[in-house]
């Protein structure tokens, strides 16, 4: 009782010090779901099928969230081909997690000054109910 009286006076008297490690701790805790998305990003395309380099791997974007129920990579499409991109969504959905299946491929166009991209969407299949 006399630990938790004594913690609670220092956090009375140094507020400053609390604020200051509490928003460490959370920049921390950012900078390592940071890290995982993309070493989760770097390790899907990197897969065989497709095989990207870690510059490469880059140029992708995944969307994703905390708990996801869609993954979205956007491959550009001067890295693969229709080929490649179908084989590769077909063997890397099991590698994402369990339930994940590839919903969609579709190729965005080219616009002025966008080259044209694949979007490959990866869906649970609960979520597709």
């Amino acid at each position: 009782m006399d630990t938790l009286t004594m913690i609670l006076n220092y956090i009375r008297e140094h507020p400053a010090t609390v604020l200051i490690l509490a928003v460490l701790i959370l920049t921390a805790i950012a900078a390592l779901m940071v890290f995982i998305h993309n070493a989760k990003k770097t390790d899907a395309v990197a897969a065989k099928p497709l095989a990207l380099t870690t510059g490469q791997a880059k140029q992708v974007t995944m969307r994703r969230r905390f708990n996801p129920t869609r993954l979205v990579f956007i491959i550009p499409a001067t890295l693969a081909t229709d080929d490649a991109i179908n084989e590769w969504a077909n063997t890397i959905a099991p590698r994402l997690g369990t339930g994940f299946q590839t919903v969609e491929v579709t190729v965005i166009p080219q616009k002025i000054w966008l080259p044209a991209r694949y979007k490959v969407t990866f869906a649970k299949l609960e979520a597709l109910r």
